[in-house]
């Protein structure tokens, strides 16, 4: 009996045995399918926008500077203007009386150079200024000198005004650039009749009056430029002799330079401006003689008024003719 009541024992542990494997193994198929079916359900469900992959940004180069290519090798750099060419000055002012119609400016070169300095031309920088050259074009040898003129049109720039303008200067050596001004004179300069009177008596016990007090405004301050430098040749004459020989209220008594009586010649006008005429009201300009310009300004507009003013012939009448005796 004991031998059957352990063979059933063994019997029902064995049955438990396999049924607890069983029930193990069916879990772990339970798990293992429910793992399967996530992946299916996550497909199932509605998918997210696909992420666009951030594109790295274009850097657009900034555009190219232009540069003058670099001069071939062993090639020198081509010297200025002013190696060639020496300028008395870069920049001419010149004042003019209230009412004038044109102003007018010259240049003197030299060529410093031991090469021929070819001037193809004179370019303004407006069309109411313009520029001549003794030709064009104009070739200067070493050490040779010579001019270059200018006229500027005034119409328009009030009393007190002024105008500037450029002139280009174009040569087969480069490029030089030149400054022209014309100062139009305030309408104040203009005196009343009293006042003209008031000064004719002052002059005429004094000669060098012209040069003292109020008359200094209108006759010693224009003898120099901007920069306070003594003006020359044309422009000097411009600025203190047109006020007397050449203004629109000239006095009779004052002559008119241009159609003088008598001969002329460049020691007939330094004798004047040096000296001044004795019992007129002409002064006398030189600094020695207390007037206001140096020996240079004087030869300057010796010069001027030699080359502008040509000498005229005087005319001398013939003698009547005598009767002959029968």
């Amino acid at each position: 009996m004991k031998w059957r009541s352990s063979l059933l024992v063994f019997i029902v542990g064995a049955i438990g045995f396999v049924a607890g494997c069983c029930a193990l193994r069916h879990a772990d198929t339970a798990a293992s399918t429910q793992k399967a079916s996530a992946p299916q359900a996550q497909t199932n469900a509605i998918a997210p926008p696909p992420i666009q992959p951030i594109r790295p940004l274009v850097q657009v180069p900034p555009p190219a500077v232009l540069q003058a290519p670099p001069p071939p090798a062993g090639t020198a750099p081509a010297p200025a203007l002013e190696k060639f060419l020496a300028f008395d000055m870069v920049e001419k002012d010149v004042s003019v009386p209230n009412g004038t119609s044109e102003a007018h400016f010259s240049f003197n070169l030299t060529n410093i150079s031991s090469e021929v300095v070819t001037i193809n031309g004179v370019q303004t920088s407006c069309g109411c200024t313009v520029a001549k050259l003794p030709s064009e074009p104009w070739k200067l040898s070493p050490n040779e000198h010579g001019e270059i003129s200018a006229t500027m049109q005034l119409a328009g720039v009030p009393p007190g005004g002024d105008k500037t303008k450029l002139l280009t200067v174009n040569s087969d050596k480069g490029q030089k650039q030149l400054i022209v001004k014309a100062i139009m004179l305030p309408e104040a300069l203009g005196m009343a009749e009293a006042d003209r009177t008031n000064n004719l008596k002052m002059a005429q016990a004094d000669r060098q009056a012209v040069f003292k007090g109020d008359c200094i405004r209108c006759h010693v301050t224009p003898a120099k430029d901007a920069a306070g430098h003594d003006k020359m040749g044309q422009d000097l004459y411009a600025a203190v002799c047109t006020i007397c020989h050449e203004t629109e209220h000239q006095a009779s008594f004052v002559p008119n330079l241009h159609n003088l009586k008598e001969p002329t010649s460049a020691d007939f006008w330094r004798n004047w401006i040096t000296h001044g005429k004795p019992g007129t009201l002409m002064p006398a300009f030189s600094k020695a003689e207390d007037g206001i310009l140096s020996d240079e300004q004087i030869q300057s507009l010796t010069q001027y008024l030699t080359a502008t003013i040509p000498s005229r012939a005087v005319l001398i009448a013939p003698p009547p003719p005598q009767s002959k005796v029968q």
